[in-house]
């Protein structure tokens, strides 16, 4: 049965109840979703809307398709796009000029390697030690046994962590189920799955606990989100700057590296958001330029550090 918020151009409407507006992990899966269904069945013409508020994302198609349909196809997306992430076997973004000049120049031929290289660091601005600066996306150097590139080639690809190996029956990471229960239901964060710091429930602090959060190993996370937004990743585009990179989607002012993304009216496709997310308009916080583009609000988000880990805050709306 078609969805009564369907119009003449959409075979069906799905509501994604599951990606909070506020969240950069759910932007950044709903900008994943996107592109797996874009690659896995580009027929469906995916496309995105919100609606409220409070806001909900809608997920437009050209032809009928159900939930299980949905996280099927996405699954086969991820797993096609993550098979081109080659991180020439590093396990953290560090990079000297010339040895991510000779990356970038493997990995330039084929658009998803390329997509890859491009999210991850900037030639201009170096340390002065010689090293890049990572893309702001990237919160984990090897602290606590977290390596960003292990995690952003496994986590899509639905490897698993090691301390599962031996777990039985060993989970299934790659169940499309999980897909449909980052996109389809309110998030229970029950999976014991490695993430990225993207979610602002992964930030534990001491403050007002009884014991050490660092004992108590990583938060449970939502293992579908994940693997979307490992591949969302790629919409965040670098570009060399005399003293800081430009990122897609991200700014730098006195608190820091922040991240803004727009709520919009019509259904638009994952190119559309992304000429939104490198408008100036977004960046500058300007929203009255953007109405007029069906802009409806901007979410922003900060990165924060808490000791040797950094995490990323609920977003707020800015006007």
């Amino acid at each position: 049965m078609k969805s009564p918020l369907a119009s003449k151009a959409d075979a069906v409407v799905l509501e994604l109840p599951g990606l909070e507006a506020d969240n950069l992990l759910a932007f950044l899966a709903l900008l994943g979703l996107l592109r797996a269904l874009e690659t896995a069945k580009p027929a469906w013409l995916p496309r995105a809307s919100w609606k409220g508020p409070p806001w909900i994302a809608c997920l437009h198609l050209a032809e009928p398709a159900d939930e299980t349909a949905v996280a099927k196809a996405a699954a086969q997306g991820v797993e096609r796009l993550s098979a081109k992430y080659d991180v020439a076997k590093r396990r953290d973004v560090k990079f000297d000029r010339a040895e991510y000049r000779n990356y970038a120049r493997k990995l330039r031929n084929d658009p998803t390697s390329a997509a890859l290289a491009v999210a991850l660091t900037a030639e201009v601005p170096a340390k002065r030690e010689g090293g890049l600066y990572a893309a702001p996306l990237v919160m984990m150097f090897g602290q606590g046994h977290q390596h960003f590139l292990e995690r952003l080639v496994a986590v899509p690809r639905g490897d698993l962590p090691s301390r599962l190996r031996r777990v039985k029956p060993r989970p299934n990471m790659r169940d499309p189920r999980k897909l449909a229960e980052a996109l389809f239901e309110p998030w229970a964060r029950k999976d014991d799955a490695d993430g990225f710091r993207w979610d602002p429930k992964e930030d534990q602090r001491y403050a007002l606990r009884f014991g050490d959060p660092s004992k108590e190993g990583a938060a449970p996370t939502v293992q579908g989100a994940n693997r979307l937004a490992a591949i969302g990743f790629l919409t965040c585009a670098t570009a060399p700057r005399a003293r800081r990179m430009t990122v897609v989607g991200a700014f730098h002012n006195n608190k820091g590296w922040e991240f803004a993304w727009p709520i919009w009216s019509q259904p638009i496709s994952r190119c559309a958001i992304e000429a939104f997310l490198a408008h100036p308009a977004l960046v500058n916080g300007e929203l009255q330029a953007l109405r007029a583009l069906g802009v409806l609000e901007v979410q922003c988000a900060r990165r924060i550090s808490n000791g040797k880990y950094m995490n990323v805050t609920r977003a707020r709306p800015i006007s």
